[in-house]
């Protein structure tokens, strides 16, 4: 009596598979065991942060942004602009995200906010006067997905 391997049909001694499709089969399992691992430390505030990271200014990224907020009063920012940026922080903060207030970036930009939840990084552009054109440019220059908040 003859077997055959469940996966590719070849004629086998012993067993359900073959010796190329029982390590395949090995390899596949493997394969899927590291996706997994990779999905869950892609899901923490460690591998966002570091996304951040990787693209921001380097002298003092961290200590004088993470969770601070900063504002223009010298006229780059109005009242509302101001206003509404300290809402949208204290939002983020509330929730327990790590916020980046006016964070410099390697090209010379400065979101209004950039928020870590998780492994995921998101940009929030407070927009008063601003023309459409220059909201499209921002999200064409910006490395992450931006989220624009009207005031």
């Amino acid at each position: 009596m003859g077997l055959n391997c469940k996966r590719c049909k070849k004629p086998i001694e012993k067993g359900a598979h073959c010796i190329e499709c029982r390590e395949i089969i090995l390899y596949e399992k493997i394969e899927k065991h590291k996706n997994k691992r990779i999905a869950k430390i892609r899901n923490t505030p460690e591998y966002g942060i570091g996304k951040v990271k990787a693209v921001a200014e380097g002298r003092c990224w961290c200590s004088t942004h993470n969770g601070c907020f900063r504002a223009s009063f010298g006229g780059g920012e109005s009242e509302a602009h101001r206003r509404k940026k300290f809402e949208r922080w204290e939002h983020h903060m509330s929730l327990g995200r790590a916020v980046f207030c006016e964070l410099i970036l390697k090209d010379g930009s400065r979101p209004d906010l950039i928020v870590v939840e998780n492994g995921f990084v998101f940009i929030e552009e407070i927009v008063c006067s601003e023309h459409e054109a220059s909201i499209i440019l921002k999200k064409k220059k910006y490395p992450f997905p931006v989220n624009v908040i009207k005031v």
